[in-house]
Order: structure tokens, then C-alpha cells, then sequence
């Protein structure tokens, strides 16, 4: 009947769950469904409306199986997620069990739209088992994800708000009366169970319930009904409630996480090209509808989950940047407010646009004239930036975060031409010389002389020998003192091993990072072009990279511009030539080293076991660090800040001290490094800490020579 309802009865000869029983007017929940979908749908279409507004192009639409995989394992693995143990598993829990529940739920909704037949014997106990128990570690989860964040108070999560709250106590309480309305329901059923052999598959199908039907242990059969009817109108109605809010809270990372799992960067780390820069209007970002879809729905996926600010060398430092809230949910905040006006401008609705005015009028802070730059971000934040990737690789929600530095950056350089002083000599340096230090660029090979290795290499333009790899030296080789040493090392090594290689002298040229990351894309295209020149004059097909930096630019930049070849870092080079036993240590360092993950090698470029190899081949015995590989700390070199000045505030060190400790805390014989930023930064840190110090700041190359003679 319409208006009539199941009773609920005694347990099943076969065992099965009567859907709907107890429940007058079941019907309607069916029909009161569709207000909380249409409000979702409503919320959705107000997303995408913003998305909408980003002017900026990127296409995401390469590699559809790997995007497929990706979806699929970071939705339904949380691969990402259970990265961070602890709150990552226990958000696994909650998902899983959220999400059977919900699959259990519609098998419930089809036994009412297509007469589902009812699910019995043992597949309904295994079936009920199964949406028991994953239930119940949902319901563990939320409760230990709320003493994380109320009890525990992790630094990361320093900016929780009333809403964070309320919605754990609302996932609490749909998980919660969701056993208390199981248990009701058993405990009517076992009250009304003549014959107690008939009881235990219901113990077997819904263990937890079975525990909260103890709760109405000598309540009459009527009360436990009651209960039973009234909970289950109200976790309905939650639940209905929970739908409704997703759009508007931070629920909607259910849906963004999924979009953003399948919409993420799979190519190289690499910035993103400026084509056609000569014809160039305006250069980076100075609004924010002036960012691609993609990085406006970065500032909508944004759990506030503070993995980014954990690892951010510059806020452990006390900068002014923290990934999370002074970047992207500054932008987010900025966004929000200045959606609704950029929408009804674009809608052309001049009655909206009229009011939406008037209104920003009114406000203390007009969205539509704040600067990006200058007042939601500043520029202190833009500047304090390494592009060490640490945010990137720890995101769950795989938000881009360096490239929105980036275009930021190039605002303010080629647009603004605001910049730090040190960033215009290092500019000017780069388009006079061809490279950062300023030293003539005619002396690019003189260190072959300095180091008495002249005659064995094969200097292409006067030699004209052939060759299979390039060795691109580098700016720091051919112009840094302490790391001449560095470029002797492995051409000894190379030479011994056999290797045949040229090198391009003053026809090679700086290799553009600083420049790009810093903000100057021109100049950048300026160098790599040359660089590309050079290249494809001598035929270059293989190239081997002593700066991580270099090497990640050769390698995941120059394509952008044409420029395909097979590009290595030395240490790789070094670890097969180890492996094929074509060198070796005669000498065994045997010291404690402690070994430092540079970024562009490591987090850049996930190469962290091949140095090692070098170095243990080399005799050398690490103590890993705490921060160490994808966890490693940078030392405040990248982004171009090699060449700005880093003032410490006050109650933390520099973040090249900051790391220095980090490796002394091991007590080491000597610090092992694979970057020439690195090795400067380090050395400064170990000589500030102790000046009297014996230990040595080395890289790999000096170390695998070193063992070798």
C-alpha cells in the first residue's frame, strides 16, 4: 500500500534484510532526494561559472590512459593521501567506507526503482559484513582525523575554522545513528525471534551493529521501533544535508580531488612556455582571471591539509611564504570575492554589474581593484619562493604551485620591472656574459688550463674530434673556483673510464634556469636559443649535465623550444659506468657521510638512488638524515635565489644553515653533495656553524676521484 509500510519481524529462515521496514511513507525519501541533488547541481554549475573566467591556456586532454590510472589510483588508492600515515590511512578508511555505504545505499534505492530482489543467504552476510566493517573504520577514522586536529594540533593545520568542526561532527553523526538505527533493527528483530538458533547470522552479517543493539537491551519491542523510525528520517535528512553542502564547503574536495587526479601535470617538471614571445602583449599574471582553468581549480581543490607548509623550506624559515595560506588561499579568498563581479561583467547583465559595484563600493576592501601582486599575494611571498617542489610533491591534490610563482614572477619582471636588485645584476650579467657570475664569456674553457686537464679534452671547435656525448660543463665549472674542482674530477673520471665526449668551450652558454625561474622568460629563450645554436652545429645527440639545475633544463625545458636530446646527470653517467665495472674505488674513503638531496636532482627528477651508489661504491658509509630524498630540505639556492640575498628572521636561521644542521646532526666526516648552488650553500652553512670545522663539504665527483687515486 501506498501509505503502508513492512513491519519489522523476527530474523529470516534465510538470512536477508527486509528494505524499508518500519518506515511509513518510505516513498517520499525518493521524492525529497532530488532537492539536495538539485542544490548540488546548482553548486556545481556556480564552480564551473568561476573556472570559467580563467583566460590563460593549457591543454590537459595528452596521455588519457595514464590519466585514467591516475584518476583511479589517487581516487580509490589515496595514493597521495596515505603518504602522511597516520591521518592518510584513517582518511582512507573514511573514504572507503563512505563510499560502500553510499553503493549500499543505492542498492537500497533499487529495490524501490527497479524492484531489486533481495539480497540473501551468505551473499547477504558477506555483503552486509563487508558494508559493516567499513562502516565502522569510517567512523574510527573521523574520530581520530578529529583528535588530529582538536587534540594533537599540528602545525600544519593552524588555520582551522568553525566549518572544519561541524563538518567532522556532521560525518560523525550520518556514520554514527547509521549503527544505531542497525542496532534498533536488530534488537526489534531478536525481541521477536521465538527460536534463538535462528539469531547468530545476523551476528556474522553486522558484527558492529550487533554491538549497538546492546544499547536497547531491556527496551520494550515498541521503543526500539520507535527509535528505529525516528533515527531513520533523521540520518536521512543529514545525509540529504550532507549531498547539499558539498559545493559549498570543503566537501567539494570529494569531487575536486577526483578532477584534479585526472586533470594533473604528467609531463616533466618543467615551466610553462611563452610562445611567440616577441609578439607578446603582456607578460605573466596581474589578475587572477588572468591564470589557466587549471590553476583556478587548484584554488578550489585546496583541502587546507598544510602538507605544503610542512616542507616549504621558506615558512620553516619564518618567510613570508607559506604555500597554503599565503598563496593559494589568499588567491582563493581574492577569487571568491571578485568572481561574482567578473561574472556579471561578463554576462553583460548591466542591472548586475551595476549592483555588484556598488556593492564592492561598500565594502573595506574593493576585489576589483586589489593587486594580485602587491596586495593579495605581495611580492615579499613571490620572491621567497626556491622552487625547491617541496609543496608539489607532497600536495594530495597535486596543486601546481611553482608555476603560478612563476607567472607571477614574470609580471613583475618583464611587465612591472619590479625586482630585487641582485636579480637585475644577475640579469645583466647573464646578457653581457652569457652567465650569472659575470666573468668574460671568452674564458668559458680557461679552467681546462687552471686544472692542467687541456689535453684530455676534446674541445669541439678546435679539436673537431668526434664524439658520442656532450658534456655541458656548466656556468658554476667554468667560473667557480671550488667547483673547477668538481668539473676536473669527472672529466679524470670520464677520461679514465673511456668515455668519449666533447666539450663546446665558449660556445656554450649559460643554460637559462636562473633567468626563467626568477622571472625573465626573454632572456631565457635568449640563452637557450644560443645554447640550441651550438647544439645542432655539432650535431649533438647525448649530453651529459654536471649542474642538477642544467641538467633539469636540458632535459625538460629545451623540448619545449625543439630541443630533444638524450640528456643525463653525471651521477647517473658515473653509476653505470660503476656497474659495468668500467671504474672503481682502489682507495675505500671509509667515512661517515651524510648526503644531501639536491631538488632539481631529487624531487625535480626522482633521481636519488644513483649518487648513492656512486658514493658507496666510493667507500663512503651514509648515515641517512631525517629530511632526506622526496623529504629533503633545500638549501635555499633554487628559484634563482642563488643569486638574491637572504636576510634571516628573527628566531630562525637561513634556510642553507637551517640544512646545514639538518646534515651535521649525524655527526658526519664529510657532507656529500651533487649541485654546485648546493655545495656553496652547504659550505657556507658548515664554515657559520663552526669555523674551525673539519668536515668536508664534497660532491659525488670529487668523492668517486677521490677513492679512485
Amino acid at each position: 500500500m501506498i501509505f503502508g509500510f513492512e513491519p519489522i519481524r523476527g530474523l529470516y529462515d534465510v538470512p536477508m534484510r527486509q528494505v524499508g521496514a518500519n518506515i511509513p511513507y518510505e516513498w517520499l525519501i525518493y521524492l525529497f532526494m532530488f532537492i539536495p541533488i538539485g542544490i548540488f547541481l546548482f553548486g556545481l554549475w556556480k564552480k564551473i561559472e568561476v573556472w570559467m573566467l580563467a583566460k590563460g591556456k593549457i591543454s590537459r586532454n595528452d596521455k588519457m590512459s595514464d590519466r585514467i590510472k591516475s584518476f583511479i589510483v589517487n581516487t580509490f588508492g589515496q595514493a597521495r593521501v596515505i603518504k602522511k600515515p597516520l591521518a592518510g590511512w584513517m582518511h582512507f578508511f573514511l573514504f572507503w567506507g563512505f563510499f560502500i555505504l553510499a553503493m549500499a545505499a543505492g542498492v537500497d534505492a533499487a529495490h524501490y526503482w527497479i524492484h531489486w530482489p533481495p539480497i540473501e543467504g551468505f551473499t547477504y552476510i558477506a555483503f552486509s559484513w563487508f558494508v559493516d566493517v567499513t562502516g565502522f573504520l569510517a567512523l574510527i577514522g573521523i574520530i581520530v582525523l578529529a583528535f588530529i586536529r582538536y587534540m594533537q594540533k599540528p602545525d600544519r593545520l593552524n588555520d582551522s575554522k568553525s566549518s572544519d568542526g561541524w563538518v567532522l561532527l556532521l560525518v560523525f553523526v550520518i556514520l554514527f545513528t547509521g549503527f544505531v538505527i542497525e542496532g534498533a533493527r536488530i534488537a526489534a528483530q531478536i525481541a521477536q525471534t521465538p527460536y534463538l538458533e535462528q539469531v547468530p547470522y545476523e551476528k556474522l552479517a553486522s558484527p558492529f551493529g550487533w554491538i549497538f543493539a546492546s544499547l536497547f537491551a531491556g527496551s520494550s519491542v515498541d521503543t526500539m521501533l520507535m527509535w528505529h523510525r525516528f533515527l531513520w528520517w533523521f540520518h536521512m535528512a543529514i545525509a540529504f544535508l550532507f549531498i547539499a553542502m558539498v559545493p559549498f564547503t570543503k566537501l567539494w574536495h570529494i569531487f575536486a580531488g577526483m578532477i584534479q587526479y585526472f586533470t594533473r601535470d604528467l609531463g616533466p617538471s618543467a615551466n610553462r612556455m611563452v610562445y611567440n614571445i616577441e609578439e607578446a602583449e603582456t607578460f605573466g599574471v596581474e589578475n587572477i582571471e588572468e591564470f589557466t582553468w587549471k590553476d583556478v581549480m587548484d584554488l578550489d581543490a585546496c583541502i587546507r591539509c598544510g602538507r605544503c607548509q610542512e616542507n616549504c623550506p621558506a615558512y620553516n624559515t619564518g618567510k613570508h611564504l607559506n604555500p597554503k595560506l599565503t598563496l593559494i588561499q589568499s588567491m582563493k579568498l581574492h577569487l571568491d570575492a571578485k568572481a561574482p563581479y567578473l561574472i556579471a561583467n561578463k554576462d553583460n547583465a548591466e542591472h548586475e554589474v551595476e549592483m555588484a559595484m556598488t556593492d564592492a563600493a561598500s565594502q573595506d576592501v574593493n576585489p576589483m581593484e586589489q593587486s594580485l601582486i602587491y596586495d593579495v599575494v605581495t611580492s615579499e611571498v613571490i620572491w621567497d619562493c626556491t622552487n625547491c617542489r617541496a609543496c608539489m610533491e607532497h600536495c594530495p591534490m597535486y596543486i601546481e604551485h611553482i608555476p603560478k610563482i612563476v607567472e607571477l614572477r614574470r609580471n613583475l619582471v618583464m611587465w612591472q620591472g619590479d625586482m630585487p636588485g641582485e636579480a637585475q645584476a644577475a640579469f645583466t650579467n647573464m646578457e653581457r656574459n652569457y652567465n650569472p657570475w659575470g666573468v668574460g664569456w671568452a674564458g668559458r674553457a680557461g679552467w681546462l688550463d687552471e686544472r692542467g686537464i687541456r689535453d684530455i679534452v676534446n674541445l669541439i671547435p678546435e679539436d673537431g674530434k668526434e664524439f658520442e656525448y656532450l658534456l655541458y660543463a656548466g656556468c658554476a665549472v667554468s667560473f667557480d673556483d671550488r667547483y673547477k674542482r668538481v668539473g676536473e674530477a669527472l672529466v679524470r673520471i670520464l677520461n679514465q673510464a673511456g668515455v668519449s665526449f666533447g666539450y663546446l668551450g665558449k660556445e656554450e652558454y649559460c643554460c637559462g634556469d636562473s633567468a626563467r625561474r626568477l622571472g625573465n622568460e626573454y632572456l631565457y629563450q635568449t640563452l637557450a636559443n644560443q645554447n640550441l645554436e651550438s647544439f645542432n652545429n655539432y650535431g649533438v645527440k647525448k649530453i651529459i649535465v654536471v649542474c642538477p639545475h642544467g641538467y633539469n633544463t636540458l632535459k625538460n625545458e629545451y623540448p619545449q623550444m625543439g630541443g630533444n636530446y638524450e640528456v643525463y646527470h653525471y651521477t647517473e653517467i658515473i653509476a653505470k659506468l660503476v656497474a659495468e665495472g668500467k671504474i672503481k674505488a682502489s682507495n675505500s674513503l671509509g667515512a661517515k657521510v651524510s648526503y644531501h638531496d639536491s631538488c632539481f636532482l631529487g624531487r625535480h627528477n626522482g633521481i636519488y638512488d644513483q649518487p648513492r651508489a656512486v658514493i658507496k661504491a666510493a667507500g663512503g658509509n651514509i648515515a641517512e638524515i631525517e629530511k632526506s630524498k622526496n623529504f629533503g630540505f633545500c638549501c635555499g639556492a633554487g628559484g634563482g635565489r642563488m643569486w638574491l640575498e637572504e636576510d634571516a628572521v628573527e628566531g630562525y636561521k637561513r634556510i642553507n644553515d637551517t640544512r646545514t644542521d639538518q646534515l651535521l646532526a649525524t655527526n658526519p666526516e664529510m657532507i656529500v653533495t651533487n649541485c654546485p648552488f648546493c655545495l656553496t650553500m652547504i659550505s657556507d652553512g658548515v664554515k657559520g656553524s663552526d669555523p674551525d670545522s673539519t668536515i668536508k663539504v664534497m660532491d659525488v665527483a670529487e668523492v668517486m676521484w677521490k677513492s679512485m687515486n
